[in-house]
């Protein structure tokens, strides 16, 4: 064995060894660091209410990220859903918004949850039970993927659910 042989051995290879272990340590510590969400939250610690009153923010890493689309007919006539539901004038976005008249509710949030059409409605300001929606009132059948659903303030909403609400006021108009 020649000196350059012993040197390497002796003092290069301990250092590329010890260089090997500490980004290998590095890369298990960065991929744990980097895929736990950036949120004190969990669902033990907030109910429900707390939820609904919370922005994202951009530290946020989403444990739920849903879109569920919502249709709505007043006597055969399709209500528009607006745009930025539950986006404040200064950009703040509600974990349940929208972001255009499409119908597509935005569903993102740092804990899972169990969001449901009534929790849409009150970031909305809408009323919905079996006898009205909103300031439209008679006979209320709402229907999701084509099935009829009884309770649909209740109704915990899955991701590309397309929801269907029909309102028939029987030419009363507003209730």
């Amino acid at each position: 064995m020649c000196i350059r042989d012993s040197y390497i051995l002796r003092y290069v290879m301990p250092f590329v060894l010890t260089v090997v272990l500490v980004a290998s340590a590095l890369a298990l510590a960065a991929s744990t660091y980097l895929t736990t969400p950036r949120t004190s939250i969990t669902t033990s610690q907030v109910d429900k209410e707390e939820l609904l009153s919370r922005y994202l923010t951009g530290h946020d890493s989403l444990s739920m990220h849903i879109h569920p689309v919502l249709k709505i007919f007043v006597d055969g006539r399709e209500i528009e859903i607006p745009a930025n539901i539950g986006v404040e004038p200064d950009g703040r976005t509600r974990y349940i918004h929208t972001h255009d008249a499409t119908g597509v509710i935005h569903i993102e949030s740092p804990v899972y949850a169990e969001f449901t059409l009534g929790d849409f409605m009150k970031i909305w300001g809408k009323r919905l039970d079996p006898e009205c929606f909103d300031i439209y009132c008679g006979t209320v059948k709402v229907s999701v993927n084509g099935s009829p659903i009884s309770n649909p303030a209740s109704y915990v909403l899955r991701d590309r659910d397309n929801i269907v609400v029909e309102v028939t006021t029987g030419g009363h108009g507003e209730g």
